[in-house]
């Protein structure tokens, strides 16, 4: 091992393992989850919130979910198919159904992301209570919770959300009141791990270029990976292979910097926030400041003047497969997009590394991960007839997809079969552990769609945030009062 290579181990060796079992590096896409249960059992490892020795009477439990809309989402309930993941997902739910002596039925509905609100929204507004959990995406189901239609779980005995199979400080940023958690996420699904925003490198390329195919790694410790570090890459990386003299998709390049997600993400790994809380927990806009201009225009000069950076600003550029064939055929060093793009790398020849996005400077703290928009959470309807059952099965399922499934899909899938190194295992535990997220990403429309600004800005070709601000701070104002309204207004 080189000594720049072990100094990377070194620096990265803090406490970034989140998971207290963990499947084998010799672990193939063979294992079966059973080997996974059997190491990490119930018995071994902190208990869940719920009481021992639940038995739910042989409760029929009905969860409503989507895999429909074009998305790789993977499937809740689960087969039997000798794919590591599946025999895994169908395992845990067995033994949680075993465990609590119920039945968990689930329901495809086969409804496109893009309207599960509708789908939802109707099913409750006409008061059904055919399914007593429903598994929805974030950026449209959200805003069922302003309409009261989830259920207020914050009080429910059952539940451990000081426990790390919750995220609690996601679950606070999409409700407001201390006393009040409408949205459930946690790991009873892979939706809060696979969706986190990551940037990919290609090793070759790198090596090519910097010698040691691991030294991004010690930048990245080092704290310097920044804007500008990867506008420095990209200039260097660079090459006119067309011969064209103009920057376009059929040159190498450093990045693909899309107009809609990509530039979502640097925001707010840049530590940009659009709303705080008060000392009553209440919401308040926080975005108009100098670090917010800063850093828009710090990305309006990587997309709009860069070298080696291509930035895709029409519609056909936010093609997941358009930009992942770019990275895959090696002529860009970098691309952004989540961990669940890893699906699409398979079959790349070169050998890539997972570090989170950029920071905007060496003086940030830290590196921030976000979630991309279309991760799914689960919900109790306010007419649930079996609320407490529905709560137990949860708080179950998140226990053991905690301490059963993601060891699994982590070791396994993640870090074994897709991610090539030991080092990008531990980035992936930074990216996971430094998720934040924002009140008024959640509710983008809702608080006048200043999540969107900066990104419709950079498209449009304008730089001036103190300007577009106060042309949208009264619509946002407005709308960051109606919803704490309706916060105020739920039961």
């Amino acid at each position: 091992m080189s000594k720049q290579r072990l100094c990377v181990l070194l620096a990265l060796s803090f406490s970034l393992s989140v998971f207290p079992s963990c499947q084998s590096a010799e672990s193939t896409e063979t294992t079966t989850a059973d080997t996974a249960s059997t190491e990490t059992t119930a018995d071994t490892l902190d208990r869940s919130g719920g009481p021992a020795g639940v038995d739910l009477g042989g409760e029929t439990i009905s969860i409503w979910y989507t895999t429909g809309g074009g998305l790789n989402y993977t499937d809740i309930a689960g087969e039997q198919t000798g794919d590591v993941m599946d025999d895994a997902v169908y395992n845990l739910n067995l033994a949680v159904q075993e465990r609590l002596n119920c039945t968990i039925e689930f329901f495809d509905s086969g409804t496109d992301q893009r309207y599960c609100d509708t789908e939802v929204s109707n099913l409750l507004l006409a008061d059904d209570t055919t399914y007593d959990l429903y598994f929805v995406t974030q950026w449209n189901g959200g805003n069922l919770v302003v309409q009261g239609l989830y259920l207020n779980v914050a009080d429910m005995d059952c539940f451990s959300f000081d426990k790390p199979w919750w995220d609690y400080d996601y679950m606070r940023e999409m409700t407001i009141g201390e006393d009040k958690i409408y949205a459930l996420v946690g790991d009873y699904a892979l939706d809060r791990t696979r969706y986190l925003t990551c940037c990919y490198y290609n090793k070759q390329l790198y090596e090519d270029f910097y010698r040691d195919p691991d030294g991004l790694y010690q930048v990245v410790a080092d704290g310097e990976w920044t804007f500008d570090r990867l506008a420095e890459i990209s200039a260097e990386v660079y090459s006119d292979l067309n011969g064209d003299d103009k920057l376009d998709r059929d040159d190498r390049i450093g990045a693909t910097l899309c107009w809609n997600d990509e530039i979502m993400s640097f925001m707010y790994s840049s530590d940009v926030r659009i709303t705080e809380r008060d000392k009553d927990d209440v919401p308040y806009l926080v975005m108009n400041n100098e670090h917010t201009m800063d850093v828009v225009q710090a990305l309006y000069t990587l997309a709009k003047s860069s070298v080696g950076i291509y930035f895709g600003n029409e519609l056909e550029d936010i093609e997941v497969q358009k930009n992942t064939q770019k990275f895959t055929e090696g002529t860009s060093m970098f691309m952004f997009g989540q961990l669940a793009t890893a699906d699409l790398l398979r079959e790349m020849t070169d050998d890539y590394g997972v570090i989170p996005n950029p920071k905007f400077d060496t003086e940030q703290d830290e590196y921030h991960s976000t979630m991309y928009e279309a991760m799914r959470f689960m919900a109790v309807p306010y007419n649930c007839q079996k609320a407490d059952a529905a709560c137990m099965l949860l708080e179950e399922l998140a226990f053991e997809g905690y301490n059963s499934i993601l060891p699994v899909y982590y070791e396994t899938v993640l870090k074994n079969k897709y991610v090539r190194d030991d080092v990008s295992a531990r980035m992936i535990d930074l990216i996971r552990e430094n998720l934040t997220t924002d009140f008024a990403i959640i509710y983008g429309v809702g608080c006048g769609s200043l999540c969107y600004a900066h990104r419709d800005m950079i498209r449009s070709g304008k730089a001036d945030f103190a300007s577009e601000y106060a042309s949208k701070e009264a619509a946002a104002k407005a709308g960051l009062d109606e919803l704490i309204e309706h916060f105020s207004a739920i039961e």
